[in-house]
């Protein structure tokens, strides 16, 4: 398959989503071309960002000269634009377009249209959430298209058709998860660690998470730990609810790391808790990548019954306490000091983790999947 992704920056340290499973095509084969309007970078040292297939950016000057290369007599500005986009060679070239989030998606379905080539997009969280509470009717030309429709989870599905997505041309796909991180096992750290991975913002509930983990402390031997790995505007402020907590010696704010330090510190962490809310918003997870990462690594996982991290978890977690509702910091404090208090419901309860997650999200699927649902739904969109 000849395939051009299309996106706002590329690459993004918070997409994995989108660049791994890029490589994974490229590695299985496909020719696979990534068109960003804005080139992203990754924090360097890891290694990760070597691996990375270099996208091709939109600048003033390419946008200029596709403009030289469509015909102007009669047009407006904007319809220029869409043809001299429908003429960039990676479009051309391309069998299929496929569009990451909802935005990016709008924004080319016009050239997508002009270009007369199969097109789809994928939805991955705020914009099947947020977008669609604050613009009920925000996708309605997209959904009209003909256009193919992806969602990672079943919650964004059932969020995109509730907004008027056709149901016929909706596909779930589960994100996936680098083979090299699939093939090691159950972690062998006797560090004690809770870790959090993610954006220091609103929907990652970390102010509720290490409320938990203060609270859990009392009860926990004096070594145990909470990480946090990522970095965002909320940081001070959780700094600052550390520091007053008295708790701050045991917690430790690590910033965005390199791609293979952040996997150092999930299979290193003794459990992973991410304590995901609603935004005032409205903005939602969808599936988040470091719960299927923990468990791909056997490491256990305590988290919030939001968006579709439910369909990452063993069905039992729930009754088991390790999935509680959203803002019960109370729930979250008895999972962490109950899976503290025993290595051996620590493993018991990540190899259940790692078993079923498993089953659905290996890069392998994930490529089948996608390529598979780009020659089911993708269609050449009208307008």
């Amino acid at each position: 398959m000849r395939l051009c992704v299309l996106v706002a920056t590329y690459p993004l340290v918070s997409e994995t989503f989108v660049y791994e499973p890029v490589r994974w095509l490229v590695e299985r084969g496909h020719d696979v071309t990534v068109l960003a309007k804005r080139a992203g970078s990754l924090p360097p040292g890891g290694g990760g960002e070597a691996r990375v297939v270099a996208p091709h950016v939109l600048t003033p000057a390419r946008e200029a000269l596709a403009w030289l290369r469509a015909p102007v007599h009669g047009m407006r500005r904007g319809s220029l634009r869409v043809a001299a986009r429908s003429r960039l060679p990676e479009i051309r070239r391309a069998d299929v377009l496929l569009a990451h989030f909802g935005k990016v998606g709008e924004r080319w379905l016009p050239v997508a249209a002009a270009a007369k080539r199969p097109y789809a997009v994928f939805f991955h969280g705020n914009d099947a959430t947020g977008e669609l509470r604050a613009r009920p009717d925000r996708y309605a030309a997209l959904f009209r298209s003909g256009a193919g429709l992806i969602a990672n989870c079943e919650f964004l599905a059932e969020r995109l058709a509730a907004a008027g997505a056709p149901r016929e041309r909706l596909v779930v796909i589960p994100n996936g998860v680098d083979d090299a991180l699939a093939a090691a096992g159950p972690p062998a750290s006797t560090a004690h660690t809770v870790l959090t991975v993610g954006r220091l913002i609103e929907k990652k509930g970390i102010a509720d998470s290490l409320a938990a983990f203060v609270r859990a402390r009392a009860s926990l031997p004096a070594d145990w730990r909470y990480e946090i790995v990522g970095d965002g505007p909320l940081r001070a402020g959780l700094e600052r609810a550390a520091q007053e907590s008295g708790a701050a010696a045991a917690v430790h704010f690590r910033g965005f790391l390199p791609r293979a330090q952040s996997l150092d510190a999930i299979r290193a962490a003794s459990l992973l808790v991410l304590a995901s809310r609603t935004a005032a918003s409205g903005d939602a997870e969808g599936t988040p990548n470091c719960v299927i990462e923990a468990a791909t690594c056997g490491v256990p996982v305590v988290a919030t019954r939001h968006g579709g991290i439910p369909e990452l978890l063993p069905r039992d977690a729930e009754a088991r306490g390790f999935l509680v509702r959203e803002g019960d910091v109370e729930a979250l404090a008895r999972a962490i000091a109950a899976l503290a208090a025993s290595e051996t419901l620590r493993r018991e309860w990540g190899l259940a983790c790692r078993a079923h997650i498993r089953r659905r999200h290996s890069a392998e699927a994930h490529v089948a999947a996608l390529v598979d649902a780009l020659e089911r739904v993708a269609r050449v969109p009208s307008l």
